[in-house]
This record gives C-alpha cells, structure tokens and sequence, in this order.
C-alpha cells in the first residue's frame, strides 16, 4: 500500500513557499516499526529537482526556481 505525504517547503534565500508530495510505500512484508520500504517524489511542486538515486528512497537535491538556492537535500 502507498500513500501521499505532502511536505511544505520554504526556500531559505527568497521565502517562496511550496508543497512538495512524497510517494511513501509500505510493502506486503513490512512489519509495524519497520519504516517505510520505498519514498519517492510523486510531485515536485515548483521546485527543481536533481536526483542521484532513487532506490528504494529518493536521494538529490530540490532547488527553488525563483534565486536558485538548495531547498532540500537528501545524499
């Protein structure tokens, strides 16, 4: 089973605000406690997005449109 996560983010430079929705996983084999088995970007929002990898988590880095400075990273 999947379900959405939305996330508001902020961008440290300019302050523009925007959601980002996280696709998070739970897999037939999950055990409560366990974590999520998978969290990828369902929708980005207006934000940039510069990916490194993407299993079974997202890895890289959101950046805003508007000054160009990082909003999230994950490594």
């Amino acid at each position: 089973m999947a379900y959405r996560d939305p996330e508001p983010l902020t961008c440290p430079s300019c302050a523009k605000r925007a959601e980002l929705v996280w696709l998070v996983g739970e897999g037939p084999n999950t055990k409560p406690g366990e974590g999520a088995a998978y969290v990828q970007i369902l929708d980005p929002g207006p934000w940039l997005e510069r990916t490194t990898d993407t299993a079974p988590a997202w890895h890289g880095t959101l950046t805003c449109p508007a000054c160009g400075a990082t909003v999230l990273t994950r490594p």
